[in-house]
């Protein structure tokens, strides 16, 4: 058989760049891929956004507690000053009344009781 026998087949219209084709098919494939790995990458993001946000709450509430305790102990150094101080100022009173009794039941006066000297 010769070759010029062989019938040739009618060429192929030549097939569309995707650029300019009608078919929107392809190009709204690619957006919506496009759409969709965004849209993931953003849930990634919030999601790692809030495990941070949400561990940054909880050392605010360890703050916090350690802060509430700080200041209890704060108050209760307050308060045991306070009786500090007023147990001074009633030791001060006592042994300023007893020196005093004392130095009276001896005769001695620290304050003039006329127009004469103390005799300390």
């Amino acid at each position: 058989m010769d070759w010029r026998s062989h019938p040739i087949p009618p060429p192929n219209p030549r097939p569309t760049s995707s650029v300019y084709s009608d078919d929107m098919s392809i190009m709204t494939g690619l957006v919506r891929k496009v759409s969709e790995e965004t849209r993931v990458q953003e849930y990634h993001t919030i999601a790692c956004y809030m495990r941070e946000n949400q561990a940054l709450e909880d050392e605010i509430a360890l703050h916090r507690m350690a802060w509430t305790g700080t200041i209890m102990l704060a108050d209760e150094v307050i308060q045991a000053i306070t009786i500090i101080e007023e147990g001074l100022i009633t030791v001060d009173a006592s042994v300023a009344s007893a020196e005093k009794d004392w130095l009276a039941f001896w005769g001695i006066y620290k304050e003039s009781l006329g127009p004469h000297p103390p005799w300390l």
